[in-house]
């Protein structure tokens, strides 16, 4: 808009040169007709700049406006869910305990009744349903408490690329992932980063573990590292699954929501929660058909000596 005004003051000032028009505020006697012409260019060249300025700076704050409206939100969400999530991590503190002790006393006197009384095929298959049950909501509970209330690492200099190497080493371990899926690791040497190594490896796995569920028969995943600016660090994984649409994408950090028949929705939200308390964040973009890109930052350091 400011840069129209400029071209359309021009013009009338060259109008006015020319006695095409003349300002009705003027006195024959000083008509516009009668100024210099290098004066006159002067004042155009010098208003037609000024008005380029301003539309140059507008445009720069407007832009700026938009990017902080936009972190702004983004900001109020993660507040938000932090502020549910200390909540819930003391309602879930208190809750998994009361579950544990009853799920542990259940699961001991099914265990000696087993070694007591006499063996009956209908019997023992029964409480071996009754054990395997109690295991799993044993672990659904220890993951819902893990998610709702992280616990603190023991903060630990880790060299990224030996941690991530290992962890994928143990999960190729795995024959039925091995046999489908292909991870390819590009990582830059020397990246430090200040971290729990527990915590490392956790969130890593969840990561590599959805990209590979989401994953149809035969894919490839990537994971890279590499540094950013400011002292940071990058982690991404990339995979060839199915992909997400924006909806889901915004669902997937939500606890127990899950799209998978046999999971419990907690693996996303536990990395989520891990890496909000080393105050940093999932970044997530996918392209349904195509597949998902998982990134995240962390503090880089220097070697150590």
């Amino acid at each position: 808009m400011a840069a129209f005004c400029s071209i359309q003051y021009g013009i009338l000032i060259d109008l006015e040169y020319y006695g095409i028009i003349d300002p009705y505020f003027l006195k024959e006697s000083s008509s516009i007709g009668n100024y210099p012409w290098d004066i006159l260019f002067f004042k155009v060249v010098i208003t037609m700049v000024a008005c380029f300025a301003v539309a140059f700076l507008s445009g720069l704050l407007s832009e700026q406006l938009r990017r902080t409206k936009k972190e702004l939100s983004i900001m109020s969400e993660r507040v938000e869910r932090v502020e549910k999530m200390a909540y819930l991590g003391e309602m879930a503190a208190g809750m998994t305990h009361e579950i544990k002790n009853p799920l542990a006393s259940l699961a001991g006197s099914i265990q000696i009744l087993r070694k007591e009384i006499p063996y009956v095929p209908e019997h023992d298959k029964l409480m071996q349903i009754v054990l395997r049950e109690t295991d799993r909501l044993n672990a659904l509970v220890s993951n819902f408490l893990l998610f709702a209330k992280p616990p603190v690492g023991k903060i630990e200099s880790v060299d990224l690329e030996s941690a991530l190497a290992e962890t994928i080493k143990l999960f190729e371990k795995n024959q039925d992932t091995r046999r489908r899926v292909s991870i390819m690791s590009d990582f830059s040497p020397n990246i430090w980063v200040k971290m729990d190594p527990v915590h490392l490896r956790q969130v890593m796995w969840n990561i590599i573990l959805n990209a590979a569920e989401a994953i149809e028969g035969e894919g490839l995943i990537k994971v890279k590292t590499y540094p950013l600016k400011h002292n940071y660090a990058c982690i991404e994984v990339n995979d060839t699954g199915c992909g997400m649409t924006k909806q889901l994408i915004e669902s997937i950090f939500d606890p127990f929501f899950t799209t998978k028949s046999s999971g419990t929705g907690l693996g996303l939200s536990i990395v989520h929660r891990i890496l909000e308390s080393y105050n940093t964040w999932l970044d997530v973009e996918s392209e349904v058909g195509k597949g998902t890109r998982f990134t995240w930052k962390l503090n880089r350091i220097d070697i150590p000596t």
